[in-house]
């Protein structure tokens, strides 16, 4: 079968599979009873059941190459552990000198957070009583976080779109792969961003233009990550930790709203085109071509 084809038939499989969750879960109204947290992340199975399925029927006997899984860890696995945590600092900076919002103690803002839901008053002295309570927590997200989005996002995500969908396309070159599985990526999380207020809540409709455009700012990154470190496990945990360190640039940011939400917003925007210019920079498609080819004679 042909490299369309495949594509085709894995697109179709993994946006099927994970739209029909959201959209069904939303209008059978599972919402209330299981939580949208729980649908989202049952959602995001479908890039990888996707692309088992494909890997088994197309990939015969090349089926863990064609995903991606490839376990040898090198110098780049530390970098796709780093990078994210560089990004979500830059877009904190950036919101801080260019807009009215000021810096916030993590902290507080969980204290916040519990005083708003209701929480008993013995809980929050409780918590009030932790000392340097915004930094561990920041500590524990990107450790702690970061390890157990690794395995989660390898294998639903990852496996699909760094995984069997970076198989595909990587020999298109590395832009027209990065900027082509970012712009589906994108498109995959409509119903997330629509039906239940993914990132962008107040703003659904521009919210799924803009994560688009966010998640084609990002792929170059990843795709410099998948190739380097030569396995979607280098990707996996790129993502762990970008989504481990997100909700960190929300809570230490005054009034994180719509366009000042944290890493998804303005200052989000401004460090990601900054990283890819760097990619640009080190000529990525160049010698990612090289080392991919490396890494599969290996």
């Amino acid at each position: 079968m042909s490299t369309a084809n495949k594509s085709a038939v894995f697109l179709v499989l993994a946006f099927a599979i994970s739209w029909a969750i959201a959209i069904g879960a939303h209008y059978a109204g599972l919402v209330e009873q299981l939580g949208g947290v729980a649908i989202l992340a049952v959602m995001m199975a479908g890039p990888a059941v996707a692309a088992l399925i494909c890997a088994f029927a197309f990939e015969k006997g090349r089926r863990a190459e064609a995903l991606g899984l490839r376990f040898k860890p090198n110098l780049y696995w530390p970098w796709a552990w780093a990078i994210p945590i560089l990004l979500a600092v830059g877009s904190v900076v950036v919101t801080l000198l260019a807009s009215d919002r000021t810096y916030v103690d993590l902290g507080q803002t969980i204290i916040g957070a519990l005083e708003a839901q209701g929480a008993p008053e013995a809980t929050l002295e409780q918590v009030r009583a932790i000392p340097q309570l915004g930094l561990i927590q920041i500590a524990a997200a990107i450790t702690l976080g970061a390890l157990i989005n690794w395995p989660i996002l390898t294998f639903t995500e990852e496996l699909g779109w760094r995984g069997y969908l970076h198989h595909l396309w990587r020999p298109f070159g590395f832009w027209r792969t990065s900027l082509g599985t970012g712009f589906v990526w994108g498109l995959w999380h409509m119903p997330a961003i629509f039906f239940y207020g993914l990132n962008y809540p107040d703003n659904p409709l521009i919210g799924m233009a803009l994560f688009t455009a966010f998640c084609m700012l990002v792929a170059p990154l990843l795709t410099f990550i998948r190739d380097r470190g030569g396995s979607v496990w280098a990707a996996g945990l790129f993502h762990g930790t970008f989504n481990a360190v997100g909700g960190i640039t929300l809570g230490v940011i005054s009034n994180p709203t719509f366009p000042w939400n944290g890493i998804v917003g303005i200052g989000g925007f401004v460090v990601l085109a900054l990283g890819v210019a760097v990619v640009l920079a080190l000529g990525a498609g160049r010698k990612a071509a090289r080392l991919e080819g490396q890494n599969q004679a290996a």
